[in-house]
């Protein structure tokens, strides 16, 4: 009986299994680092981390044009360093952290951002001092637009494989990576470059339209009263014709008078 029992309490072990976390205090790998490890591989971190460098891309462009839309209208740059601090620390989130929450928040928001965009170029803000009227199109909104499409893109793809995640080799991962890195850093250099033109135009726009301005607030005054057409002032009165001799007629005849 002795026997039969100590033979149950043998225990099969496969050679081919390393037992090396049977002692977790001399493991130098934890489970939980392992398991990290193995996540930080698959291809819904990968999209993630695409996402989180092309946020990063968006909020550089979008802080280089906060001090042109801030003379424009307060409010709106208020809203374009609130729309870049978020997507700076949405950026890091999305790299350490890729949550469900994290995701759908990211979607909503850069979306929501290119859609107002979009809709700003064709028929104007809905609000401000240039509502209605039309934005022009230029280069640093086109890169913030191609790089907000990027996050909706990899934030989608992370979401919708994080729970059936596929493992990517280093190769696969690094080559990804340094595709979007370049991706992200040709925009940023477009965009920097086109907000840079846009202040110098900017700011050569309101000097020639205050020398306009202080150019017709000194402007000589009109000396040919006759050519004013406003109605503000009267043209003066034409000379009376010469007097003529009391004899002459309307038509310009001497006429005799009979007795």
């Amino acid at each position: 009986m002795r026997r039969n029992v100590g033979i149950a309490a043998l225990q099969i072990r496969d050679p081919t299994v390393t037992d090396c976390c049977s002692f977790p205090a001399a493991c130098p790998v934890s489970v939980e680092v392992m398991v990290a490890s193995a996540v930080t591989k698959t291809d819904s971190r990968l999209g993630a981390r695409c996402a989180a460098i092309a946020s990063l891309g968006a909020a550089v462009i979008h802080v280089a044009v906060i001090p042109m839309h801030w003379r424009d209208w307060m409010l709106s740059g208020a809203f374009f360093a609130a729309l870049a601090v978020f997507q700076l620390l949405w950026a890091v989130l999305a790299w350490f952290r890729p949550g469900t929450v994290v995701l759908a928040a990211g979607i909503a928001v850069n979306a929501g951002a290119a859609a107002l965009w979009v809709s700003s170029c064709i028929a104007g803000p809905p609000v401000g001092p240039a509502a209605g009227q039309p934005e022009a199109i230029g280069a640093a909104g086109i890169c913030v637009l191609l790089l907000q499409c990027y996050v909706v893109m990899g934030a989608v793809w992370a979401w919708s494989r994080k729970y059936q995640p596929d493992e990517v080799s280093g190769w696969g991962r690094a080559l990804v990576l340094l595709g979007a890195n370049t991706v992200m850093a040709g925009a940023v250099a477009v965009g920097l470059v086109a907000s840079l033109q846009g202040h110098h135009q900017h700011g050569h726009g309101q000097l020639a339209e205050a020398q306009a301005e202080h150019h017709v607030t000194h402007e000589a005054p009109v000396t040919d009263m006759a050519l004013d057409t406003d109605g503000d002032h009267p043209a003066p009165a034409q000379p009376a014709p010469a007097a003529t001799d009391s004899g002459a007629g309307p038509d310009g005849h001497q006429h005799q008078h009979g007795d």
